[in-house]
């Protein structure tokens, strides 16, 4: 009782000033009654008809007891009385499942149909297709471990991804399903995460892999269980190339399914395990947590290290429990004891005094956060949850998603007191928003911080290259234009100098003529005193044809200088038009950091070209993460 007395409060105190005009309202009602009720004292009841206009009527006064009482529990109902805490997460839940999936040469068998590796692919896009909430990862692993996806609540993505996955794509055959254990639990411990499940999706392990397995795990104790496909018979392994898979002696290799083997390390572990169905029982049954490892899993967070426990503990705050709603039973009643004609609407009116909208508001609020909110509008309406969202990353988040680049780049915080490779992370989150909204060289120092903090980050080496291509094309294409504005101006400028080089040489081609001309005709004056007349006709008859064949000369002459100077004209205007195209677009560009409409359009075109590869970027991604480990495997299986 004394806890109770202690932590009593109300949420909404403000509400309580609805008492006031109650109280003045219950005092005038109640003073028009007794002004009526004087007149019993004065005049004789047997006069009163016959001096007083009107009689006055006997009323019972409990409806206004009514009215006050509703409305007195009305107010303190919405005044929000608290006495409990409740806690509630400030994000959504983080069930955390990696799958670990084998994709080592055996999976190429085909004793299932069509093959091994088709039907886990299927399982996997099935169990995402479920899930809801919480993160989920997936880890591929052969002769080595991959990450294909980290923890991510985007299943969409990770379904994307699983039909590109192939055994003929890792880099280095065998089957290690303890590097691919190992490799879970480190994606896990990365996200701050104290626990989560892990699935194992495999056609058998080796007897060694117990031990190795068992050593991975050790006291972790994370909830393994591990979902097997495949026949005790086997089948042959059929390869790419043709033919099939044969040992060093020769022999066709036939990959069996090993039971015993599964079942001692399920005994040994008290792990569950389960033959793979067509149906979702299976991995159903393995994921079904509700009975198990209960007790172990509250023992193991106690003993976890200060620091995750104090991630834990931030990620929740307690909530006070609105009780008010309590009192509206009591209001409820009075409501039907008063259900006379005119008294129970003055109850309607008190208790929708307040507006709907904001008694929505606070219903929601009473039991989802901003954040929680959030959430569900993710997905749909990125837009919204981005206005909801508290939490800056979040927002980052979906204002990416609304394609709002810029404020995305803004919103994604680094925490100082995260670890490395979630600053790593969300260098690379702000560097891929920075990319898309134009702002190319910020990307890249972006991405530059990202490799700093975590080099092994192959997406963030990769997008890095792939804008500084960009970059690198931008510049060269307006190197080019720059290059063509000279060329342009040198050629105008040697056109007009030709130009007037020819006019200069026409005009002297021209006063030549006439000179020539002129001295021809005295010559021949001459000639005619000399000789006799039938020389003269002669010579006469040679000037003329030779005047004809300068006339005919002339005129051809000029038709091709004219035609010349047309096709000059002509293409004279469709540089200039060119020229002017492309400074117009040198301006856009050089505008600001904005990517134009037309650069965009040219973006898109350039990635469009990329092919679409999803299987062998994977290759590509595998092998930069194989590159980076050391590698002592001797006496292994290559299948």
């Amino acid at each position: 009782m004394e806890l109770f007395f202690s932590q009593f409060h109300l949420l909404r105190p403000v509400w309580l000033l609805a008492l006031i005009p109650a109280l003045v309202l219950f005092i005038l009602l109640l003073k028009r009654r007794l002004a009526s009720a004087r007149w019993n004292g004065i005049i004789d009841e047997s006069l009163m008809p016959h001096v007083l206009d009107q009689m006055p009527t006997e009323q019972s006064r409990w409806p206004l007891w009514f009215i006050l009482f509703a409305w007195v529990f009305t107010s303190i109902a919405l005044s929000g009385p608290a006495w409990e805490q409740l806690p509630q997460p400030v994000q959504k839940k983080e069930d955390a499942l990696v799958i670990v999936l084998d994709m080592s040469l055996s999976m190429a068998a085909q004793d299932v149909s069509p093959d091994r590796a088709t039907r886990a692919r299927q399982k996997v896009i099935d169990i995402l297709k479920q899930r809801k909430e919480g993160l989920t990862a997936l880890v591929a692993y052969a002769g080595d471990a991959y990450t294909v996806t980290p923890l991510t609540d985007d299943a969409d993505t990770i379904i994307n991804l699983v039909p590109a996955l192939s055994p003929f794509i890792m880099p280095a055959m065998g089957s290690r399903p303890d590097k691919a254990l190992a490799l879970a639990d480190k994606l896990i411990l990365d996200a701050g995460l104290i626990k989560a499940k892990f699935l194992l999706i495999t056609d058998g392990i080796q007897p060694k892999d117990i031990a190795r397995i068992e050593k991975t795990l050790g006291r972790k104790k994370q909830q393994l269980s591990i979902l097997t496909l495949g026949t005790e018979e086997g089948a042959p392994i059929a390869m790419q190339e043709g033919g099939f898979k044969r040992d060093s002696k020769g022999n066709i290799v036939l990959p069996k399914l090993e039971l015993e083997t599964i079942k001692q390390l399920a005994t040994e572990l008290n792990i569950r395990w389960h033959q793979m169905s067509f149906d979702d029982t299976d991995w159903q049954y393995l994921l079904d947590t509700d009975n198990r490892l209960q007790d172990s899993a509250a023992q193991e967070n106690s003993i976890r290290n200060h620091s995750l426990d104090k991630n834990v503990i931030e990620r929740q705050f307690d909530l006070w429990a609105d009780q008010g709603y309590w009192l509206i039973f009591i209001v409820i009643i009075i409501a039907a004891f008063s259900f006379r004609r005119g008294w129970l609407l003055s109850i309607v009116f008190v208790i929708t005094l307040q507006p709907e909208t904001s008694y929505a508001s606070v219903w929601d609020d009473a039991w989802q956060t901003k954040d929680q909110q959030a959430q569900k509008s993710f997905e749909q309406d990125p837009a919204k949850a981005a206005e909801l969202f508290k939490d800056p990353n979040w927002k980052a988040s979906s204002l990416y998603r609304a394609e709002k680049y810029e404020e995305a780049a803004e919103n994604f915080s680094i925490d100082t007191h995260a670890s490395s490779k979630q600053q790593a992370e969300s260098h690379f989150n702000r560097g891929n928003a920075l990319a898309h909204a134009g702002k190319l060289d910020q990307a890249i120092k972006a991405y530059e911080e990202s490799l700093k903090l975590n080099n092994e980050l192959a997406d963030a080496e990769f997008n890095k290259a792939l804008v500084e291509e960009l970059l690198k094309e931008q510049e060269q294409k307006e190197s080019e234009n720059d290059q063509d504005s000279d060329e342009q101006q040198d050629s105008d400028e040697k056109q007009d100098f030709d130009e007037k080089q020819d006019s200069d040489e026409n005009k002297s081609n021209d006063e030549n003529s006439d000179q020539q001309k002129s001295d021809s005709q005295d010559s021949e004056q001459d000639d005619d005193s000399e000789q006799d007349k039938s020389e003269k006709q002669e010579s006469d008859q040679k000037d003329s044809d030779e005047k004809e064949n300068d006339k005919k000369d002339a005129e051809e002459t000029d038709s091709d200088k004219k035609e010349a100077q047309s096709e000059q004209d002509k293409k004279s205007e469709e540089e200039r038009k060119e020229q002017a195209e492309q400074e117009r677009k040198a301006e856009q560009a050089q505008e600001g950091d904005e990517m134009s409409r037309e650069e965009k359009q040219a973006l898109e075109q350039w990635l469009n070209r990329i092919p679409d590869d999803p299987g062998g970027l994977l290759k590509r991604k595998f092998l930069y993460q194989y590159k980076q480990r050391d590698h002592q495997d001797e006496g292994e299986v290559s299948w």
